[in-house]
């Protein structure tokens, strides 16, 4: 094995740290974890789905996040949803899968998933 191919690439301080220097007028928090109980305000979750060695390429891996938007306010994640976005994108990932604004459990969630 070569020492490029032992290198786990980790994107997640990265786009962690994208998404906290987000400007808005309301409080958010960042977190690589799923909320253990309902969000009081509006909340960004970070979940790595992937990270694996493209086949035949030692130095090329496979990266994908999911990222949750959580919170009581729809308009506030409504204000997030593009400033997300347009972060996560700007670290060079692309954006796979985009859901729907629901409402689940008396909190609203937006998802996003990207890959790169």
């Amino acid at each position: 094995m070569t020492e490029e191919s032992l290198i786990l690439v980790d994107a997640l301080p990265n786009i962690k740290a994208a998404l906290e220097g987000l400007e808005v007028d309301f409080t958010y928090t960042v977190s690589a974890q799923w909320p253990r109980k309902v969000p009081t305000g509006a909340l960004i979750t970070i979940t790595e789905l992937d990270n694996s060695q493209a086949a035949g390429q030692l130095v090329v891996d496979r990266l994908s996040y999911q990222i949750d938007l959580w919170g009581p306010d729809a308009d506030e994640l409504r204000t997030l949803a593009p400033l997300v976005n347009t972060a996560v994108l700007s670290l060079g990932f692309l954006r796979d899968y985009a859901g729907a604004l629901g409402l689940e459990n008396g909190y609203f969630r937006r998802t996003f998933r990207y890959a790169g």
